[in-house]
């Protein structure tokens, strides 16, 4: 999740009117004065209690004022958070197609629960404690749970002076109030589960009406895929496509072939030229002789007429001569026929070819693509897509069939109508409880001392005071450490081992180490280890309590990163806490949070931006 845009108008902390662009990673907001309360006025609008908490960050002297925040969810959506303070908001979403918001809802029990589930927040204590870091959060700007017995002398001193009647009222009203905190923290930790068990539902159906359309998709780009059927190309095109680089040399070899051979022939054509028979001295010796045999027999008287009879044989020959000229007559006539054959079997050669080349490309053309390679993936495409269907109808099936996916809108349902109720109960809460128990009960404890000093004789040993007192503080480990286990749903230790290395790492480099090792017990009381000891964390010196406590809160928000990300907000206002000379330090552990999540540091207009000039904004 990341915050894309920051809007206020009228609100305490910033200018009368600020509109910024959020960018992802290290981005720092300087404010006019001090550092503006950021993650308070986060909190109230996005966690909204429907009692108009939100109003108290309204700036001096203004009647109205508005602020909004727009957000990225982990699936890329864009919605928009616009409230005016003290007065009704509205969620919006953008709808991709118009690019325009929409307002999707305007109840504050609805607003929570789909910046829960679609946005991706975390419970409002999660990311008051965890994810929002204060100056008032250290531990040395927190009451002393020891603060009481460090000044027993000064309320035995005073004693004489306490109104016991009303100290009494004050502390049935501490009693009542911790009851109602009670029942409001179970109240809140129900709606808490609830939530968390209806984002799991939503998001098994959401996952089951995705794998639906997946499987539908399928079905139909499997129904869509080119096959040699569906294209009406023979059943071996792909075959064919794959031998047309062969196909097309030995088109060309026998188209070479039938040249030559024509070349051949027509050359054999040539050598067998058969001349005139009249040229021919032997047939035209004959045919003379012939005559004159005859013509002499015909003129002759007596036995010479039979010299006509002696002309049979030069005609004979004449006769043979003239059948063989018919004869290469004939052969030279066969070999011109020969050059129609080479024709017409180079047309067949031509017209196969041509053909064969039509179906390839056609059949290229009818797949959409420019190359072979393209054809053979989109004609294998069937045979993937197959394989694909077959597995997500197995896992569509196995869905159908879970018992965890029976009744999954009525399941839904009704678990909305217990968060109404429960949210509904929780409004009824006459003015909600905005303290913790632990500070409750220290209070109660603290008028049930002045009671009970009220109450007993002066004694005067309880004036002596000691002169230096030993402030002794709360360890802030054990609550903060039962946090994060539920963020990370793990235990404590298992927590703290995955914690361990890195929170030594940031308190040693915060202490100039000074304590090179720590401890996290199963109840998350802490301690660290320093020359020769080990010193519980609850009686460290004020500033190694606050480094500490840093160093462990950035090793959360570090270690959460890689599994989500959750924008955290700083509200500068290290100085008294931190070593001046550590400040450049604690900056540059924040720049490497926002290597990994994006991290808002509020500043005051007296510091100096320490990120890069496109990611400062003055708000």
């Amino acid at each position: 999740m990341l915050l894309l845009e920051l809007a206020v108008q009228a609100v305490r902390g910033f200018s009368p009117s600020a509109r910024v662009a959020l960018k992802p990673g290290f981005v720092v907001l300087k404010c006019p004065g001090e550092p503006a309360p950021l993650g308070g006025l986060l909190t109230v609008l996005c966690y909204p209690d429907g009692r108009g908490g939100e109003a108290s960050y309204l700036a001096a002297g203004q009647r109205s004022g508005k602020a909004g925040f727009s957000f990225q969810a982990h699936d890329q959506s864009v919605w928009r958070l616009v409230r005016d303070l003290g007065g009704v908001g509205s969620l919006h979403k953008l709808n991709a197609a118009t690019k325009a918001y929409e307002v999707v809802t305007q109840d504050a029990a609805q607003m929570q629960q789909l910046l829960r589930q679609a946005v991706g927040l975390p419970p409002r204590t999660t990311f008051e404690q965890l994810f929002t870091l204060t100056p008032s959060q250290f531990p040395t700007r927190r009451p002393k749970a020891h603060q009481i017995e460090q000044k027993k002398g000064a309320l035995a001193r005073k004693k004489a002076g306490v109104d016991l009647a009303a100290e009494e009222q004050r502390a049935e009203a501490l009693k009542a109030e911790l009851v109602k905190a009670r029942e409001t923290g179970e109240l809140q930790f129900k709606i808490d589960g609830l939530t968390n068990d209806l984002y799991k539902l939503d998001a098994r159906l959401r996952g089951f009406e995705e794998l639906r359309a997946r499987v539908a998709a399928a079905h139909a780009e499997l129904a869509n895929a080119p096959t040699p059927e569906r294209l009406g190309f023979p059943s071996d095109i792909v075959e064919r496509v794959k031998r047309y680089e062969l196909e097309k040399k030995k088109y060309r070899e026998a188209i070479v072939r039938v040249n030559e051979e024509r070349e051949q022939a027509t050359a054999s054509a040539g050598q067998r030229s058969v001349p005139p028979l009249y040229r021919d001295n032997r047939f035209v010796a004959s045919v003379v002789v012939g005559l004159l045999c005859v013509v002499g027999g015909g003129l002759a008287d007596g036995v010479l007429r039979y010299l006509a009879v002696l002309a049979i044989a030069p005609f004979t020959f004449a006769a043979l001569l003239s059948l063989r000229y018919i004869e290469d007559l004939q052969a030279a006539a066969r070999s011109i026929s020969k050059s129609d054959v080479y024709d017409v079997r180079q047309k067949k050669i031509d017209d196969d070819w041509a053909l064969y080349e039509a179906q390839v490309n056609a059949a290229m053309e009818a797949v959409s693509v420019a190359t072979r390679d393209d054809f053979y993936a989109a004609m294998e495409k069937p045979e993937a897509l197959k394989t694909t269907v077959a597995e997500l109808d197995v896992q569509f099936a196995e869905l159908q069939v879970d018992p965890d996916n029976a009744d999954r809108e009525g399941r839904s349902a009704g678990i909305k109508a217990e968060l109404e109720e429960l949210n509904a109960s929780l409004i009824a809460q006459s003015g909600g409880y905005a303290r913790s128990e632990a500070e409750i009960t220290r209070d109660l404890n603290r008028v049930q001392e002045l009671i009970e000093r009220a109450r007993e004789p002066q004694v005067e040993q309880f004036t002596a005071v000691p002169a230096v007192p030993v402030e002794v503080f709360d360890d802030p480990t054990p609550p903060l450490m039962l946090r994060a286990a539920d963020l990370f749903a793990s235990n404590v230790p298992t927590l703290w081992g995955q914690l361990k290395d890195r929170a030594v790492q940031y308190l040693t480099a915060l202490t100039d180490r000074r304590y090179f090792g720590a401890e996290v017990e199963k109840d998350g009381k802490a301690s660290v280890q320093a020359a020769g000891r080990r010193v519980p964390v609850g009686e460290l010196p004020g500033k190694d309590l606050d480094a500490w406590y840093l160093a462990l809160r950035l090793t959360i928000i570090e270690k959460y990163s890689s599994r989500a990300r959750v924008p955290a907000v700083i509200e500068d206002g290290f100085s008294g806490l931190i070593d001046d000379l550590k400040l450049p330090l604690v900056t540059r552990m924040l720049k490497h949070l926002g290597t990994l999540t994006q991290v808002l540091h509020v500043v005051g207009a007296g510091r100096e931006a320490s990120a890069d000039p496109g990611n400062v904004f003055d708000v």
